[in-house]
């Protein structure tokens, strides 16, 4: 007899003489520009999440319904991206592990040609091999957690839905189990990009300066799957469903919610809103991050109320990192969508405010009565952490059983022993678990397509080729339409106040809170000055190379009897975020949450730039004809956007700036590119563009190809 393993699926001013350095501001831990900017961010979002409210209130039956979904649907397909065309699945079966129950199929197919999925099918001994009796059974697709094991972690799920009658594809998302997308050579089997929300993340930029996303990948790996089961000879086309936790939640609820083959959904740990995620952990990934998704009046429930009629269980965790209560909201919204098509989903919702949260499992706990288990919608939660589902597994595997298996008793699915027993390792042959020769798609087929090769050919059919080079008017609109830029030069009216303020340490403030921290050089000679602009990753006084050279530039400026002012951009002061990957440096967070919103981190530093440049053009000891700025590295390209809008920017210098945003497309593995992307940039300008434009305003130098390590702390500017 198999025993089972059951695992939680993962988841002061004063005068100085003209050649000295203002007082040094003291350097402290203070991060409050981070935390102020994301709070602007979601007050962004809350505007618009109220007006969805709004529009989902005025559904009043099915029509209404059926409406927003045909509108729902349309758009979330062009926010991830066109999907491919379908092409030969070329199914290899490369072995088969038997074992008391079920046997494992080791199988790899591709969703795109050349681009392989590794995956184990699981199928119930009694569906004979080949299947001669001609008996159609129900089959799952299951997607698992964030887990560098990919597949493999999902194995004791997948092997109770197989006890109880289902086949089931527990297959590898991109970037993790077999599929790394940047292998570390030194190191098999493990990732440059540090973890499978690295190698997601990282996968996910190059897309994105095209317009298209990750999710159009991980999408298309889901459905190709659904492709596979439906044409095994076991499998009932008509019953197939979809189940996944945390990572493989996400997928799961986008899968459910665009293919609507998928004949019943279940995604654990996952489900919340973007009210509750906002304020709590934030954005956490590529494929949960969709640019301009929130600003398009989607959330959360939008993915389940795409899915009504077909059966729906969400799962979620009291404590789980993922907002219980956003869960709740989301649920209780999308109960009254379905009832348009199944009044008895409806129920009688908890009032919004209602804190309440069950100690144990509990069916449907939004609600102030019991729901029929018939119902298409169902809740099923349970106490514990993220990915804590072996309190509630029967219920899950119930719920499929049900709606897969019509007829069959779902009082008692076959469940493991409260105790497992043992490991995989165990439990199995060595290398069950494993697909290809080597245990990763890279090295055992050296050709195989990835999603960096996908996007460069898929770049030449977005990019238009006889693209004008875009300058004036025409420039300035495609900035500020694919940025996001929205400030118009001349908006800011400093206070007399401000544009008297002398040496020393210099905040400019913002009526949102958004405050921008530098320091100031006043001669003290009479009359109007040339005035320099010095964007700074941080502050000139920090302990860096960084900071030390550019206090060097300062006092030199000061020293020539410039008004100076040297300043940074927000978030200021920069602060820090959790890394993903250290490839991704510690902006990558921050540039998901302002594109949700259809805001970069690159339009709201020109904007930035463009209220500095208010404040120096305001001051009446500053020569307006004779302003000038330098940047290096991510301001550097602020600067060179900023000065396409602004001309009262007479020149700027600039060095060790991206070269073109083609460039960092064709890069195979781009490092501290976050600060830099902008969604669909490369169908609308190029960085080219901008220096063109510029024309002899601008001073370049030793610009970047997208190959060279983009971080801040890899480039200097000059003294």
């Amino acid at each position: 007899m198999i025993r089972f393993l059951v695992v939680a699926s993962v988841c002061t001013h004063f005068a100085v003489a003209q050649t000295a350095s203002p007082a040094p501001r003291p350097v402290t831990p203070d991060d409050s520009g981070r935390p102020n900017l994301e709070r602007h961010l979601d007050s962004i979002a809350s505007g618009y999440l109220s007006r969805r409210a709004g529009e989902i209130a005025s559904i009043q039956n099915r029509a209404d319904a059926e409406n927003r979904q045909a509108k729902v649907r349309t758009l979330i397909q062009s926010l991830i991206g066109t999907l491919p065309e379908k092409s030969e699945l070329n199914v290899r079966v490369l072995g088969i592990t038997e074992t008391d129950g079920f046997r494992i199929e080791k199988v790899i197919f591709d969703s795109q040609p050349g681009f392989h999925v590794t995956a184990l099918l699981y199928v119930p001994s009694d569906i004979p091999k080949g299947n001669p009796a001609g008996g159609r059974f129900p089959a799952i697709v299951m997607a698992p957690g964030h887990a560098a094991s990919g597949k493999a972690s999902d194995f004791a799920t997948a092997a109770i839905f197989a006890r109880n009658g289902f086949v089931v594809l527990s297959y590898d998302p991109i970037g993790q189990g077999e599929r790394l997308q940047y292998p570390d050579p030194a190191h098999p089997g493990t990732s440059l990009a540090t973890r499978p929300t690295g190698e997601h993340g990282e996968a996910g930029l190059q897309p994105t300066l095209i317009g298209d996303t990750m999710d159009r990948y991980l999408l298309w790996d889901s459905m190709r799957a659904v492709d596979y089961l439906a044409q095994r000879p076991e499998v009932d086309p008509k019953r197939i469903g979809a189940f996944g936790c945390s990572g493989g939640g996400a997928i799961t609820a986008m899968a459910g919610a665009l293919d609507p083959r998928i004949a019943a959904i279940g995604v654990a740990c996952y489900t919340t809103s973007f009210e509750t995620m906002l304020e709590s952990i934030g954005p956490q990934d590529a494929e949960q991050s969709i640019p301009h998704f929130i600003a398009s009046g989607l959330d959360f429930p939008d993915w389940i109320e795409l899915a009504a009629p077909r059966p729906y269980v969400v799962i979620a965790t009291y404590s789980d990192m993922f907002p219980f209560a956003g869960a709740r909201a989301t649920v209780s919204e999308a109960r009254r969508f379905y009832s348009f098509f199944d009044p008895a989903s409806a129920g009688s919702p908890l009032a919004p405010t209602s804190k309440t949260v069950p100690t144990g499992p509990a069916l449907n706990s939004d609600t102030t009565n019991t729901i029929s288990p018939a119902a298409r919608l169902q809740f099923t939660t349970g106490p514990g952490g993220h990915g804590a589902l072996r309190p509630i597994i029967g219920d899950i595997v119930s719920f499929f059983i049900r709606n897969l298996q019509p007829g069959s008793d779902v009082s008692h699915p076959y469940l493991p022993p409260a105790q497992p027993v043992g490991s995989v390792d165990s439990i199995l042959p060595k290398g069950a678990l494993q697909v290809t020769p080597t245990g990763q798609v890279a090295t055992s087929y050296p050709d195989s397509q990835t999603v960096f090769t996908l996007n460069q050919r898929r770049a030449v059919s977005l990019i238009p080729h006889d693209r004008p080079v875009l300058s004036g008017i025409d420039l300035t609109a495609a900035i500020r339409s694919t940025t996001g830029s929205a400030t118009r030069p001349g908006a800011l009216k400093p206070d007399a106040h401000l544009l008297t303020a002398g040496t020393g340490a210099f905040v400019l403030p913002s009526s949102a809170g958004l405050d921008l921290h530098g320091d100031l050089f006043v001669p003290i000679s009479p009359g109007t000055h040339p005035a320099v602009i010095l964007l700074v990753p941080d502050s000139i006084h920090a302990d860096t190379p960084i900071s030390r050279t550019n206090k060097a530039q300062f006092d030199r400026f000061a020293a020539a009897g410039n008004v100076v002012l040297a300043i940074t951009p927000r978030p200021s002061p920069p602060g820090k975020e959790e890394m993903k990957s250290p490839i991704l440096g510690s902006f990558y967070l921050l540039g998901l949450r302002a594109e949700l919103v259809s805001r970069t981190i690159v339009s709201m530093r020109i904007d930035d730039v463009i209220r500095i440049t208010d404040y120096i053009a305001g001051r009446p000891d500053v020569d307006r004809s004779r302003i000038i700025a330098f940047a290096s590295s991510h301001m550097g390209l602020v600067l060179l956007h900023a000065a396409v809008i602004d001309a009262r920017l007479q020149h700027i210098t600039v060095d060790h700036v991206l070269r073109s945003y083609r460039g960092l497309l064709d890069a195979a593995l781009p490092v501290g590119a976050p600060e830099d992307i902008v969604p669909g940039v490369l169908l609308h300008y190029d960085i080219p563009d901008l220096i063109h434009a510029l024309g002899d305003r601008l001073t370049e130098s030793d610009s970047l190809p997208g190959s060279s390590d983009l971080s801040q702390t890899s480039t200097l500017q000059k003294p």
